[in-house]
C-alpha cells in the first residue's frame, strides 16, 4: 500500500548527546573487554613476537573499526526524525497509525534524568526515544489520537 506524498504537520528530533554518548560508552567498554581476552589468550599461546603483536594489532585495528561502524549508525538513526501526520506517525520505515497507539505516558529512566530527556513506548514495537524535556509530545500526541477517531482514520 503506497501512502500518498504529504508534508509532514510536526517533525521531532532525538536528543544527540542522548543517543550518542551512552552508545558510544557501551561499544567502548565492551570493546576493552573484548580486547582484554583477546590479550589474555594471545599469551596463552606459543607464538613467537611478530605473529603475537600482528594478532594484538588486528584485533585493535578490528575493534576500532566497529567501534567506529557502530556510532556511524548511531548517527544515522538520530538524524532520522519522527515524522507527525493528520493519521500517523512514521520515523523511517516504520509507521504507527494513531488509532493504533496504545499509550501516551513518558518514561524516564537514569539516563533520560542525566540528559533531561525521555522516551514514549506507543505499543507495536514502535518507541520515541530521547526526546527532549522541552519538547512535551503526551497531550500533542492525545490530540492527534482524538482527532483520528473523530475523522475515522
Amino acid at each position: 500500500m503506497e501512502i500518498p506524498s504529504e508534508q509532514p504537520v510536526y517533525s521531532v528530533y532525538e536528543s544527540k548527546g542522548r543517543a550518542l554518548i551512552p552508545k558510544t560508552a557501551s561499544l567502548v567498554l565492551l570493546a576493552i573487554v573484548f580486547y582484554l581476552g583477546v590479550l589474555l589468550n594471545v599469551s596463552l599461546l606459543e607464538l613467537d613476537a611478530a605473529q603475537e603483536t600482528s594478532l594484538k594489532v588486528g584485533a585493535l585495528l578490528l575493534l576500532l573499526f566497529l567501534i567506529l561502524i557502530g556510532i556511524i549508525l548511531a548517527v544515522r538513526k538520530v538524524r532520522t526524525p519522527y515524522h507527525f501526520y493528520s493519521n500517523r506517525l512514521v520515523r523511517g520505515k516504520e509507521i504507527i497509525y494513531y488509532n493504533q497507539i496504545i499509550n501516551t505516558s513518558a518514561h524516564l529512566d537514569p539516563i533520560d534524568k542525566i540528559f533531561k530527556t525521555y522516551s514514549i513506548n506507543l505499543g507495536k514495537n514502535f518507541f520515541l526515544r530521547h526526546i527532549p524535556e522541552q519538547i512535551q509530545l503526551s497531550n500533542y500526541l492525545q490530540q492527534l489520537i482524538n482527532y483520528a477517531k473523530t475523522q475515522n482514520f
